[in-house]
């Protein structure tokens, strides 16, 4: 652990140190600008980015549930809802706008504010995670594949000209502390959890996403962040794998790899299907956002592994 931090905190300094150079040097949107007529290699990015986005996280996280390890997918998943929480609440406090347009379409920018960049932090909770991962399992390419990519998304946030330098900054710096905390504490908050009843778990479950929620809605004036969401799936995990871990016990490492791919399969479908499905029945609202995400999460926890059991045996 104590040699991972320290390389966690080599990348953190580095990217700390070049972003300060960059921004001094005042190459705020300069990327931007510099990729104005490059119509390919704004296109690249314009896909770099999107494995940022919250939908390619679930389906992620779904993935290594299913088919790898599902107490590694439980900590990414919470790394992720900590992360993002943690990230729109600085967002709303901050409230720094975000570049005024982007300049290679003159067209508005994202909704939302800049400061931090979402997409650079969430990346390092998730993809930095996975490349911790790949660190411990001493596999050396999936670890700099993980590193690069979290570079390369945080870069395409400027270089689409949906943030600026510093909002990158901010998020990369942000990313590298929560990684950090992640590591260290997860651990011991795990095995606090581990020696609690279920119905105390069951109910924490429940308390800390709803207080977290009704912070982050009524205790921040005029909050714009996804707090209905990142609360709703939080709850909704945490239930499900608690129940599952205690009922179900479904466990990917003692399949074969046909049966891997089987579930995977059926996993990533129905993950779709419910996925499409909620978000056409419930309208946008933060409360409706909970429960859309509580019953998302909930049902790919439970009742999908249930499934798995019951298909793997035949």
């Amino acid at each position: 652990m104590k040699k991972i931090i320290i390389y966690i905190l080599i990348f953190a300094g580095v990217t700390f140190v070049v972003g300060l150079i960059l921004y001094l040097a005042g190459l705020n949107i300069w990327f931007n600008e510099f990729f104005y007529n490059n119509t390919i290699m704004y296109a690249i990015f314009s896909l770099i980015t999107e494995l940022g986005d919250t939908r390619v996280f679930i389906f992620l996280i779904v993935i290594i549930f299913y088919a790898y390890d599902k107490k590694f997918a439980k900590n990414l998943a919470f790394s992720l809802f900590g992360s993002f929480y943690v990230s729109e609440t600085i967002k709303d406090i901050c409230r720094d706008p975000r570049p005024y347009t982007n300049i290679r379409d003159s067209e508005p920018v994202a909704e939302g504010f800049g400061f931090p960049s979402g997409h650079a932090q969430q990346s390092i909770a998730t993809y930095g995670y996975i490349a911790y991962e790949a660190h411990i399992k001493k596999n050396k390419i999936f670890f700099w594949i993980f590193v690069v990519l979290v570079y390369l998304i945080a870069s395409s946030r400027v270089i689409i000209g949906v943030h600026d330098l510093q909002d990158v900054w901010g998020g990369l710096t942000f990313g590298f502390i929560w990684l950090i905390l992640l590591i260290v504490l997860e651990p011991k908050i795990s095995e606090k959890i581990s020696s609690l009843s279920l119905t105390i778990k069951l109910i924490l479950s429940v308390v800390i996403p709803i207080l977290l929620f009704v912070i982050g809605i009524y205790a921040i004036p005029d909050s714009t962040g996804g707090y209905g969401m990142v609360t709703g799936a939080m709850m909704g995990f945490a239930l499900g794998y608690i129940l599952e871990t205690e009922k179900i016990k479904y466990d990917p490492r003692e399949l074969n790899n046909k049966q891997r791919i089987l579930n995977l399969v059926i996993g990533i479908v129905i993950t779709l299907v419910l996925y499409l499905g909620l978000s056409l029945a419930f309208p946008e609202s933060q409360i409706m956002d909970l429960l859309q995400y509580l019953i998302l999460s909930f049902i790919l926890v439970t009742l999908v592994p249930w499934l798995f059991t019951k298909i793997n045996r035949k």
